[in-house]
């Protein structure tokens, strides 16, 4: 049965999104509280507009796989993530609609194919291996944020698409300001017309010397009328590089954390990695690292949860809330309940990548990043453990991508 409810509703009525969580390894009560009453809720966003909030798995999934509801930043009532978002993204084909955004995304999705990134496990491992003989020459305490996390995926991109290594710390600091929501309007301009310089002369390099890189495969096959346009050409590098590290590297971190933390299931794994792949993806469920996406806005009235949403709504979904839902995980016999860390969950069917045609373009290396950093970590370094106390771990408040801003251990 549809409900329905103004469609205005007063500011005090309408909390502000994203919420504070009042524990950093638990989704805000907030959420929980809407998942569990049911249905869309009103939320209140930076600019004051109201939005719908979805919360339930089930919603979340209905909501990112519906041709009802459109990610193009440009159109009306889309709830924007901050003031330069529709400058910025309107027209990247990662915002576009399908049949455009999906004939656009086929030209990328070879480039990270299962078969593809499962090809540069050895390559990954070896970064691994590195990465680790250098802190334990260092000593600790190290910054593991600073000397692992973030070094292993961004080298990996680079060698995918083709970015100079070297250049590292300015793409790391770009797409860092790309994702801190505390970035005042001016600033997050400034970096992003930086980034642009940047990505310009790179693709312009690219395309006068190519070589067997992602960027000068790009340029070779997919530019020109029926591809990429060459003004959207530094853009998407832009967004493909910072999306290749930075979600990850916040991955890596937290996932490490909650394996410290949780000395079980870091045993658990250690004595049997080939449960890699499905830790992977608890991880991926448990912290749902997207604070702040997707959104959508609806292009005709559909109904979600009960709920009637009207063309010309926004709606957000949470999804923290989605993958900590009761009602799609922790249900069979035996099973750990929702909120709880079980690597042998076998949490496939979560929503941290998104859902439907829009899904993380590189869940894959994603994937195969993760399932051989921790192993590996713990295999070589058994007495990993943190260098501070618990408490005094500072994690991002208000960031698109959540996470740790450092992270010291010790051994």
């Amino acid at each position: 049965m549809t409900t329905t409810t103004p469609e205005t509703t007063s500011a005090g009525e309408a909390p502000f999104f994203p919420a504070p969580r009042s524990c950093p390894f638990s989704e805000p009560p907030q959420y929980a509280d809407f998942r569990e009453s049911g249905g869309l809720h009103k939320v209140t966003i930076w600019d004051g507009s109201q939005h719908w909030l979805a919360t339930r798995h089930e919603d979340i999934r209905a909501v990112l796989s519906s041709p009802s509801f459109s990610a193009d930043v440009r159109n009306l009532g889309f709830p924007l993530v901050h003031s330069n978002q529709r400058e910025h993204e309107g027209g990247m084909f990662l915002r576009l609609d399908d049949p455009e955004h999906a004939r656009l995304r086929q030209m990328l999705t070879k480039e990270f194919s299962v078969k593809r990134t499962q090809a540069m496990r050895e390559k990954l491992l070896e970064f691994t291996d590195e990465l680790i003989d250098a802190m334990l020459a260092k000593g600790g305490p190290v910054d593991l944020i600073q000397d692992f996390c973030l070094p292993m995926p961004s080298r990996a991109i680079c060698i995918i698409l083709g970015v100079p290594y070297e250049d590292h710390e300015m793409f790391q600091q770009h797409a860092n300001a790309g994702t801190d929501l505390d970035v005042s309007h001016e600033e997050r301009a400034r970096i992003q017309r930086e980034a642009f310089e940047y990505y310009t002369s790179l693709v312009e390099r690219k395309r006068q010397e190519p070589a067997d890189d992602m960027v000068s495969r790009l340029l070779a096959d997919h530019s020109g009328p029926d591809g990429f346009a060459p003004e959207m050409m530094p853009v998407l590098v832009s967004i493909l590089v910072g999306a290749g590290h930075e979600t990850t590297a916040n991955m890596l971190g937290l996932g490490t954390v909650a394996l410290l933390l949780n000395p079980d299931q870091r045993d658990r794994l250690r004595e049997h990695p080939e449960l890699a792949p499905s830790a992977a993806e608890e991880m991926l469920r448990y912290w749902s690292i997207v604070s702040t996406d997707p959104r959508r806005v609806a292009t005709q009235d559909v109904e979600i949860g009960g709920r009637l949403v009207r063309k010309g709504e926004g709606v957000i979904v949470s999804l923290i809330a989605g993958n900590r839902d009761p009602r799609a995980f922790g249900t069979g016999e035996g099973e750990c309940p929702a909120d709880k860390l079980d690597i042998g969950r076998g949490a496939r069917h979560h929503v941290a990548f998104g859902f439907g045609s829009h899904q993380c373009l590189g869940q894959n290396l994603a994937r195969v990043e993760m399932q051989v950093a921790w192993p590996r970590l713990f295999e070589r370094i058994p007495g990993l453990r943190l260098a501070v106390a618990e408490d005094q771990l500072a994690f991002k408040k208000n960031s698109v991508v959540y996470g740790l801003k450092s992270l010291p251990v010790t051994w």
